[in-house]
């Protein structure tokens, strides 16, 4: 695999619901998150099975265009992953169709070269890749940035208590964890971005707190600070969250920074401003759709590409 990011969880097909039409669109925030950072040119590596099926014939081609390389790349005798969105102003619903499907057949990689390692969605849920993600988690070495967003899926979670076990022992070594205030409100109950304070108590490095188009917050054991989302015509917010995580994991390694770094506040910051403006641009396209690094290489904060 190249010296690049590893992303493990689930490639799917969204089902978009309209009061119209059905759209399919390939999806799953892992493969999102994948895609993202293949396509603004940071070498990428998805652990993720993938169908045999027409579906799964259409996310190999989409992977191999955008030049993501796969760690399993034989096709699955098992169909292919599907989450009914129902497409709603006040944010998609999902509805899954997880068991005897391709995507979570995995075995746990050794995570040696790899600079970044990305865990998350229903890849944390769905056995055996949810032990493997723990197992690859866990083991990857402390030079590794080591990024989890558990993007909680509640009605895909049927045993919420073994979950937050899980999550507990990821946050204890992460590096990055994304989480949405829905996420919070999953993990523990109503209240502020504060509840972060919780998963910095648990191990982890850094925590970024996104609020849909309100303030992003970042807790980190030396700072907590703000940074403000930048309006967007929004189309939909399918993959928003995936594209902004795959941004910041793009632009950090595109800067040559460590783990270590995450102590800096005005790195930080910029990071989440560069990755911002690719959550942006997903937001006003329809679906999961990524930019490529020709489409922002324009801004300030993606120049460098």
């Amino acid at each position: 695999m190249p010296a690049g990011t590893v992303v493990i969880g689930e490639n799917l097909v969204d089902l978009l619901v309209h009061n119209d039409r059905v759209d399919a669109v390939i999806g799953g925030g892992p493969l999102n998150v994948a895609r993202t950072l293949a396509r603004l040119n940071s070498p990428t590596s998805l652990l993720s099975g993938i169908s045999g099926d027409a579906f799964g014939q259409q996310i190999r081609r989409a992977l191999e265009l955008d030049n993501v390389s796969l760690i399993e790349p034989g096709a699955s005798a098992l169909p292919t992953t599907l989450a009914v969105v129902t497409v709603d102003p006040a944010g998609p619903r999902y509805h899954f169709h997880l068991q005897h499907t391709a995507a979570f057949a995995v075995q746990a990689p050794e995570i040696v070269d790899a600079r970044a390692l990305y865990v998350g969605t229903l890849g944390l849920i769905v056995e055996p890749m949810a032990s493997a993600s723990e197992h690859a988690f866990l083991s990857a070495p402390p030079t590794v940035l080591r990024v989890i967003d558990p993007n909680c899926r509640p009605s895909a979670t049927s045993d919420p208590s073994c979950y937050r076990d899980r999550l507990r022992r990821l946050f204890a070594v992460a590096d990055v964890v994304k989480v949405s205030v829905e996420d919070l409100d999953f993990l523990f109950g109503p209240g502020n971005h504060d509840r972060a304070r919780s998963i910095l108590d648990q191990g982890a490095r850094t925590v970024v707190v996104t609020d849909g188009p309100h303030p992003i917050s970042l807790w980190h054991a030396s700072y907590c600070t703000t940074v403000a989302v930048p309006a967007a015509a929004v189309v939909d917010s399918v993959g928003a969250g995936d594209s902004f995580i795959g941004g910041f994991i793009a632009w950090w390694l595109g800067h040559q920074l460590s783990p270590a770094d995450l102590a800096d506040e005005a790195t930080v910051t910029t990071a989440i401003v560069a990755a911002s403006a690719i959550s942006r641009h997903t937001c006003e396209q329809a679906g999961a759709n990524p930019p490529y690094a020709a489409q922002v290489a324009n801004l300030p904060s993606w120049q460098w590409l």
